[in-house]
């Protein structure tokens, strides 16, 4: 038995004497393969990583393989062909390329298709990135019915001494092709690379180029990675984009802090190029500080120069949700009502001037108003101030107001402006939200709810150049009066719909109410018009005397965008002058008349009244043949009784103290006619 237990015990020896030498055998196998990169694996890995990947892959001698500690692999060129139903050549076809991967990174691959690469290095590499409308792209290698939106492949180390990409990508309408280069070294200070694109992006043609130290650190996928001084441009559609600063970890939180100059023709151009919503404006200058930590951008807007106003801003941009959201405030020195009017259909997305139709005043371009869903926005607005116009004579300051978009719902509410005096105070709103389970979407909605408020007429308007002449020739050195003097109050409450100025004007319901308290209305006012109105309505006056208004009202109703007066007259001391006909909006065209009675003996009691026919543009103005103007200006003023006895509460309400009514006179006079 001792006999067999050394033989046992010899035999247990020698199988683990060959069991370690075998092992021993294996390494030193291994070791060797490891030495000179397991050249034989060639051919079989190009099968596996084909059959894994579902494409071909082709591998070019140098072949140089290592397996521990993760998967390295250098290679005279690798080639991966595009998938199935792309037209391309391929996918990736490289030369001199140096790959390293965690294995960890491989696993989760196959769960997830995320391809994430530890260090990509290449002498020449020809990237083909195709992605179509559905959502397939030629980065996808997993052949499964997820139509999920997948990552580009991340690369956290990339060196690329030369390098050509195309890119096309249906979702975001990019077309474009890319050069790089790069003198990337050991001496890392003398670094830098060269990307220059050309191409389209949204249908409108690109160029861009930015300049770096290397593109190593700025590719790198790492939170710690320093920043890199960066200068880069881009022209797109007439905008020029201008930038300057650092970037840091591109393919991970994207660190970005430059100055960033932008010019061109349009804000929308600018909001089109950021896949943001900005609206249609005049010529701009733009200089900005952008600063981005993860995927939230915070943009300081030092200065912008929109047509002949300047505006500043600070702004926080959230790309995340669903619906991206901006959120900061809007200030300025000086804003000019002129420049917003391109919102309005003034001019096109590009900043061109859009012609109006022959004989139109109103452009009928169609408005970008489905673009209000592409995201949310909470916006103060406070200027200091805001230049009316050329016909006025004071500044509307300061003016106050919150901007906000909500599911496609553009508001301006909460409106407090300052003016002569007096105060504007409302709200304007456009409904544009989009269902998205819906093919066919109802056309935007518009409304307008603003108040005015003891605005003073004599400092509000301006007095021509022509009538500051005159009164210069006459001896008087002063500034001579307005036109219209008085406290001027009124309403508006209109609502419509529409894509278009025309589709709105054409749409719109609703009333605009004004009266003017304490007033006084010269007969020159009536001279502009281009005939002797003073003697046709029988206003008989010497010099320029003005004439005390009694009661001055216009209160309109609009119904499908025609526009009738309600009540609309001047009743002064010595004349009432009444107003009816309509107004339609959506062509453009007046069809009033104008009828007064004067409340003296005058040889003028037999004029006719006046007809204003026509356009907006070129209104006809002329006598009217038949009736007396006495005898229709009773019937029209008895018209007026019901609306006017219907409006006096609320015109009376700047009545103060024993202050007689305005215009209760002038209706109890109406009222004896009916008897």
């Amino acid at each position: 038995m001792q006999q067999t237990a050394a033989q046992n015990r010899r035999g247990k020896s020698i199988f683990l004497r060959a069991l370690l030498a075998v092992t021993l055998v294996l390494i030193a196998a291994i070791a060797i393969c490891e030495v000179i990169g397991w050249p034989f694996l060639r051919v079989p890995f190009e099968r596996v990583a084909s059959e894994q990947l579902h494409r071909q892959i082709r591998i070019a001698e140098p072949f140089q393989l290592r397996l521990v500690g993760g998967l390295r692999l250098k290679v005279g060129g690798l080639w991966v062909a595009a998938p199935e139903g792309f037209k391309t050549p391929h996918f990736v076809d490289t030369r001199q390329a140096s790959l390293q991967l965690r294995y960890g990174d491989l696993y989760r691959f196959r769960k997830t298709d995320e391809l994430r690469v530890k260090a990509l290095e290449v002498s020449n590499i020809d990237l083909r990135l195709i992605r179509h409308a559905d959502g397939e792209a030629s980065w996808h290698f997993k052949k499964d019915n997820d139509n999920t939106k997948k990552p580009f492949p991340v690369v956290e180390k990339l060196i690329a001494t030369k390098g050509y990409a195309e890119i096309v990508d249906a979702i975001h309408e990019a077309d474009f092709k890319v050069d790089f280069t790069t003198s990337e070294g050991a001496n890392q200070r003398n670094a830098v690379s060269h990307v220059r694109a050309k191409g389209h992006y949204k249908g409108k043609e690109l160029q861009a180029g930015i300049d770096t130290n290397g593109f190593l650190p700025i590719t790198t996928h790492d939170e710690t990675a320093p920043p890199v001084r960066s200068r880069g441009w881009a022209n797109y559609a007439g905008l020029r984009l201008d930038f300057d600063g650092t970037i840091s970890d591109l393919l991970g939180r994207q660190r970005i802090n430059a100055k960033v100059k932008a010019r061109g023709g349009s804000l929308s151009v600018l909001g089109n190029f950021t896949n943001s919503v900005l609206p249609v404006t005049d010529k701009f200058v733009l200089t900005s500080r952008v600063k981005k930590n993860d995927e939230v951008w915070n943009v300081d807007v030092i200065s912008a120069r929109i047509g002949s106003s300047d505006l500043f801003g600070r702004f926080r941009y959230d790309p995340r949700p669903e619906r991206p959201s901006l959120n900061g405030e809007l200030g300025g020195k000086r804003l000019v009502l002129e420049d917003l009017f391109p919102a309005f259909g003034t001019r096109k997305d590009d900043g061109s001037v859009a012609k109006p139709r022959k004989g139109k005043l109103f452009a009928d371009r169609p408005l970008d108003l489905p673009s209000l869903n592409k995201m949310d926005a909470n916006i103060i607005v406070r200027l200091d101030y805001v230049d009316p116009g050329n016909a006025f004579a004071e500044p509307i300051r300061p003016f106050k107001a919150d901007l906000s978009m909500d599911k496609g719902k553009l508001a301006l509410a909460k409106i407090a402006a300052s003016t002569a005096g007096g105060s504007i105070s409302g709200l304007i709103s456009i409904d544009a939200h989009q269902d998205k389970q819906k093919t066919e979407h109802p056309p935007p909605k518009w409304a307008i709810d603003l108040h005015w408020k003891d605005i003073d007429l004599e400092k509000w308007l301006k007095v021509s150049k022509e009538r500051k002449q005159q009164a210069r020739r006459e001896g008087d050195q002063e500034v001579p009066p307005a036109y219209i003097t008085g406290m001027l109050n009124g309403r508006s409450k209109l609502a419509g719909q529409g894509n278009s100025t025309k589709e709105l004007m054409a749409s719109l319901d609703g009333e605009i109410l004004t009266y003017v308290r304490k007033g006084t209305i010269s007969h020159l006012l009536v001279e502009l018009i281009g005939i002797d109105l003073a003697q046709s309505l029988g206003i008989k006056l010497k010099g320029d005397d003005p004439l005390i208004m009694q009661c001055a009202v216009m209160d309109f109703h609009a119904k499908n965008g025609i526009a009738k007066p309600q009540a609309a007259l001047i009743d002064t001391n010595v004349t009432l002058v009444l107003v009816d006909g309509s107004l339609n909006l959506a062509e453009e065209t007046l069809n009033l008349r104008l009828i007064a009675k004067p409340k003296n003996v005058s040889p003028f009691t037999l004029r006719s009244p006046i007809r204003v026919r026509g356009t907006f543009v070129d209104p006809d103005v002329k006598p009217e043949g038949g009736p007396i103007a006495a005898r229709v200006a009773g019937s029209v003023a008895l018209a007026f009784v019901n609306p006017l006895a219907a409006l006096l509460p609320f015109v009376d309400l700047g009545a103060a103290g024993d202050e007689p009514s305005p215009c209760k006179q002038t209706l109890s006079e109406f009222s004896k006619q009916s008897r």
